[in-house]
């Protein structure tokens, strides 16, 4: 375990033991670990590939030219890929590590580990997949001559459903993990309550907070995701323009990625960084202080955004363009952005200031070998500081105004060249330094210096900084060169001339993918390949345990007699009829009944989209009928799966 000394020390102690009726959290749990450093690595792969593809002569100027297809591809599934892929897949296999040793007990259920693992993966792959494959046909279908209205149109049902389907998979992958998080965090608080001497201290528990306001982030950001690839979703971001560009990507974008990645990153950095250097962290109070300004910054940043969005949407749609839309909410449409961007920007800087004030310091005598990670570390954060600046310039009413006259050009500088420092600068270095940290502890081998892991990681910085760099200036050349009076393609000449920029762009991303696949060989080696074959052979029987495990009853859902919890079951029935999932939270099991909330809710909106796709009028009677025989099937296991576990533990306790 690893526990916080009054002088602000990250130290270990013992793992974590569990009391009678806990589930432990052991070797062998953690060992599985690996598998997601293995998942986002492989994540990796495909960014590498479809940055420098993507970036080619001819397909560069293709899905350039192919509207909101290319979009599809260019931006929403690389990023996809890159950042949910890889970030948050190697972010949960962290924290499920970290969490038990800041609360000092278990992980809430590592069934729950195995359900969020693979309907993560499933769900992320699927989604890139389906975004990647969307986005090539309707480009196609512009390159033919439909616009893109139309072809979207006529995709119909192939368009939204997919990506309904996925997202909701993702989202029961995220959810998983929150509720893994949420509960092991209020046990270990009311344990705290309980019994002080034996719970986390209070900067143990500081770290434990992070993850919990990192796992409400994700938990928002996945929510209002899944919710806007339905149909009448999709339709209103579409059709509000600029001002649905508030609520996706920024508010969305926002929240998953600094509400849910960066904080939980920073909770991550304050217990790895003194473990690698033996010393604890410069200052607990900068600590807190930075906690407090990060929740305030991030949520409300992301309120403002979102009901900017709203509010300039809904009179877009009025006939309203949005210049009259953003003078119509005046002086609070810049201010809300700016304030909260700047109390979040100080919750980034002095958390940035005390890793930097902490990577100062001379590693101890006793130090790891595998503490040569720590120039990454800080790589890391002097990305976010440099990111976290320029993301308050360019968001000034003054600055914004002038890069919006500057696009497509400008579109480099942002969100491209912003997102490159926060993203993959702060987020996926961060996160492959502490993965690469982690492994060998993981798996039980001997800590080195990681010679190679060190390489690939120097790779990738370079990557970084060369994209950062070529985004960032050629945006800015072709940007000067538009606002003095060229086309969009003679700022491409003047700037860098077309094949200089190809060759920039392609080179860059060249330099990024090598450190990538150079990532993924080392940790393929250090896990082994018999190893990744053993967590990958058994899906079915794990994910088969890990349901079984998650319908369980809860014992204090146990009445003392069989006709008790026959009257449970049929009232549980009842409940399920009236709407799906609650069945299930009555009889003791809140997870299942969450899940197969969402399961129905998600499945009654693709039947929606395939009878809105077919023409019929009368939607209601359909859906019902859809709904309701979901309702009872999930009532029959429902009524089935309690009594059968109910017996059990009256047999058990007889």
């Amino acid at each position: 375990m690893a526990t916080m000394t009054a002088q602000g020390r990250l130290a270990d102690a013992a793992p974590p033991q569990a009391t009678t009726g806990q589930i432990t959290s052991g070797a062998h749990d953690e060992h599985g670990l690996a598998r997601f450093f293995y998942a986002a690595a492989a994540a990796l792969i495909l960014s590498a590939i479809q940055g420098v593809v993507q970036r080619l002569p001819g397909i560069s100027d293709w899905l350039r030219d192919a509207d909101y297809g290319g979009h599809l591809v260019t931006n929403l599934a690389h990023t996809h890929i890159t950042i949910v892929g890889a970030g948050t897949i190697s972010l949960t296999g962290l924290i499920y590590y970290v969490l038990p040793r800041v609360t000092r007990r278990p992980l809430f259920s590592p069934a729950l580990t195995n359900i969020s693992f693979w309907a993560t993966i499933i769900g992320v792959f699927g989604f890139y997949l389906a975004m990647l494959s969307i986005g090539t046909y309707e480009g196609a279908m512009v390159h033919a001559g439909w616009p893109y209205d139309a072809a979207r149109d006529w995709m119909g049902a192939w368009h939204k459903a997919p990506m309904a389907v996925t997202a909701a998979i993702m989202g029961v992958g995220y959810w998983t993990f929150v509720t893994n998080v949420y509960v092991t965090v209020s046990r270990a608080s009311r344990e705290r309550k309980i019994n002080p001497a034996a719970g986390a201290t209070d900067h143990e528990f500081l770290l434990a907070k992070f993850f919990v306001v990192g796992a409400t982030g994700l938990l928002f950001g996945t929510v209002q995701g899944v919710y806007q690839v339905l149909p009448w979703s999709l339709d209103w971001l579409h059709a509000t323009g600029e001002a649905g560009h508030l609520i996706d990507p920024m508010a969305h974008a926002h929240m998953n990625l600094v509400g849910g990645v960066s904080v939980s990153l920073m909770g991550l950095f304050y217990f790895f960084l003194p473990k690698m250097l033996g010393k604890p962290m410069f200052s607990l109070k900068l600590g807190k202080f930075s906690f407090r300004c990060i929740v305030v910054g991030v949520f409300g940043f992301y309120l403002a955004a979102l009901t900017l969005g709203f509010l300039e949407g809904n009179m877009i749609l009025a006939g309203k363009t949005f210049d009259e839309a953003k003078a119509t909410i005046g002086f609070w449409h810049p201010t809300l952005l700016a304030v909260t961007a700047s109390i979040m920007g100080v919750g980034f800087w002095s958390f940035i200031a005390n890793m930097l004030l902490t990577i100062r310091q001379r590693p101890a005598q006793d130090a790891p070998p595998d503490r040569t990670l720590v120039p990454f570390i800080a790589f890391s954060v002097v990305a976010i500081l440099f990111g976290t600046i320029q993301g308050v310039v360019q968001i000034l009413d003054p600055v914004e105004q002038w890069l919006e006259e500057a696009l497509p050009s400008s579109y480099f500088v942002t969100p491209l060249a912003h997102a490159q420092l926060n993203m993959v600068g702060f987020a996926i270095m961060g996160l492959m330094a502490m993965s690469i940290f982690l492994l060998p502890r993981i798996l039980g081998r001997p800590v080195t210096d990681p010679v190679s892991g060190r390489r690939a990681l120097t790779g990738i910085g370079i990557g970084i900084t060369a994209t950062y760099l070529v985004f960032l200036v050629v945006g800015l050349l072709e940007s000067i060169a538009i606002h003095n009076g060229a086309t969009p393609m003679q700022a491409q000449e003047q700037a860098a001339g077309t094949w200089g920029r190809y060759a920039l762009f392609v080179g860059a991303q060249a330099i990024l993918g090598l450190g990538y696949l150079l990532l993924f060989r080392y940790i393929t080696k250090v896990i082994g390949r018999e190893t990744i074959r053993a967590y990958f052979a058994n899906f079915r029987g794990r994910m088969r345990s890990a349901v079984q495990q998650a319908m369980r009853v809860h014992p204090r859902a146990v009445p003392p007699t069989i006709e008790a919890a026959q009257r449970k079951a049929i009232a549980a029935v009842v409940l399920e009829m009236v709407f799906i999932g609650i069945g299930w939270v009555f009889s003791g099991r809140p997870f299942v009944g969450v899940m197969v909330m969402a399961a129905g809710v998600s499945f009654t909106t693709v039947v929606y989209v395939i009878l809105a796709i077919a023409g019929g009028d009368a939607l209601l009677v359909p859906l019902l009928m859809s709904y309701y025989a979901i309702a009872i099937v999930s009532s029959i296991n429902c009524y089935r799966s309690y009594m059968r576990d109910v017996k059990l533990h009256l047999i058990a306790s007889a």
